[in-house]
């Protein structure tokens, strides 16, 4: 075999025509108007590529040592683990032990403000599962029968639907806790017209007449169709709150439902006398 890039010259040439094989191999033949010249070049050898483990996720959490008034300058040495905590943070920050999956473990100096970031992480992550379902949509009305043109047609949410959610998520001595209110809902009515109603909307009662209560989210639809197709949607409000005093507030969360209303003419009845 022919090491590095080797070229063999048997007489002296210009090589003007090349007459390389075609087996892959690094060789090269050229012809002149005399001789050969012949060129080799190694091939690179190939490793097999040996599979790597995937390294295991390593997990942390933090837990508050003791607070301190200005000392993380001191050093480690200082942070004496008998010294009886505070209830709330004090001036600047808090020692912590930085405890991890792997074992390994070491004291940290988080001041105020580091820890109420990790809160807001805290509190982003138990906002996500908060579970916030598709609302739950009632119609009178029921929703398979007809609208009636110039009549109103009640939108509300079934019982419980209007209520808040929370959750709570810790790690060490930091804490959040994130909140989700039901704010508004709104209903586009499939006829070009949309309305926002403050609150769940007024449940239509069957054992009581038509004139005796009223709705505080409906729609009077003014042409028939066979097929409206209505969007309702619930907007939820995040605020939390966690470690050191933090909190604030978190995006807006919607959950819409589509459902078609068939709208026909009134009849007017007619009694014989």
């Amino acid at each position: 075999m022919l090491a590095g890039y080797m070229t063999h010259l048997l007489v002296a040439g210009i090589a003007v025509v090349p007459a390389g094989n075609d087996h892959g191999d690094g060789v090269g033949v050229s012809r002149n108007y005399f001789d050969y010249l012949i060129s080799a070049r190694d091939k690179p050898s190939r490793t097999p590529a040996v599979p790597t483990k995937a390294k295991p996720k390593v997990t942390c959490s933090y837990q508050r040592w003791w607070y301190a008034n200005g000392l993380q300058k001191v050093g480690q040495g200082s942070a004496d683990p008998n010294r009886t905590l505070s209830s709330e943070p004090v001036k600047d920050g808090a020692w912590y032990l930085l405890k991890c999956s792997n074992g390994s473990q070491k004291l940290v100096w988080l001041d105020n403000q580091h820890t109420k970031a990790a809160a807001e992480q805290l509190a982003q992550q138990a906002y996500k599962r908060i579970p916030i379902t598709l609302p739950r949509v009632l119609t009178a009305p029921p929703r398979g029968r007809d609208a009636l043109v110039g009549l109103p047609h009640w939108f509300y949410l079934a019982k419980g639907q209007w209520a808040p959610k929370a959750k709570r998520l810790s790690t060490g001595s930091v804490w959040a806790e994130a909140t989700a209110k039901p704010q508004r809902m709104t209903v586009d009515t499939g006829e070009g017209h949309s309305l926002t109603c403050n609150g769940p909307g007024t449940a239509y009662d069957p054992a009581r007449s038509a004139g005796q209560q009223s709705s505080t989210c409906s729609y009077q639809y003014q042409q028939p169709a066979q097929a409206r197709q209505v969007t309702v949607s619930v907007t939820w409000g995040g605020t939390w709150h966690g470690s050191g005093g933090a909190g604030g507030t978190l995006p807006p969360i919607t959950r819409s439902v589509t459902f078609p209303v068939r709208v026909v003419e009134a009849q007017a009845l007619v009694t014989e006398g």
